[in-house]
C-alpha cells in the first residue's frame, strides 16, 4: 500500500517543483551593467538565458516563450505553454569577484531569483 500511495504521489511532487534563476551581472566602471548571465534551473534541466531588463523569448528553456526581468523591481514573470504567468522575486544578492579586463575592474554581483505567487 505505501509504495502505490508513493507511486501515484511522486509525479506531483516533480511538477510542483519551483524553478528558480541565478544571474551574474557584471557593472564596468561607466555605470554600465549586464545581466545577459544567467541559468534557468527547473526538474528538466538548467539552461542559459539572457536575463537583461525587459521582456524576450529566451529561446533555450523548452516551452517558455516569455520571461520580462523588472530589474528595478526586483521581480520577474515567465509563461510556458498551457500555463498560467508565473513569477519570480530576487531572493539573494551578491558581491563576488570577477576578473579584471583591460582598462577596467568591474564589480560582479550573483543573484538568485526564486518562484513566488504572483502579485502583480
Amino acid at each position: 500500500m505505501r509504495f502505490t500511495t508513493l507511486a501515484i504521489f511522486a509525479p506531483l511532487v516533480a511538477l510542483a517543483a519551483a524553478d528558480y534563476m541565478v544571474v551574474n551581472t557584471v557593472c564596468y566602471s561607466d555605470s554600465a551593467c549586464s545581466s545577459q548571465d544567467g541559468t534557468w534551473y527547473s526538474g528538466y534541466g538548467t539552461y542559459s538565458i539572457d536575463a537583461s531588463d525587459g521582456c524576450r523569448n529566451p529561446g533555450a528553456v523548452p516551452a517558455m516563450y516569455n520571461l520580462c526581468v523588472d530589474w528595478a523591481n526586483s521581480r520577474a514573470h515567465f509563461f510556458f505553454n498551457g500555463q498560467p504567468k508565473r513569477c519570480l522575486r530576487k531572493t539573494e544578492d551578491g558581491e563576488y569577484w570577477c576578473p579584471p579586463l583591460p582598462r577596467t575592474i568591474p564589480v560582479c554581483y550573483r543573484s538568485v531569483w526564486s518562484e513566488v505567487a504572483c502579485t502583480w
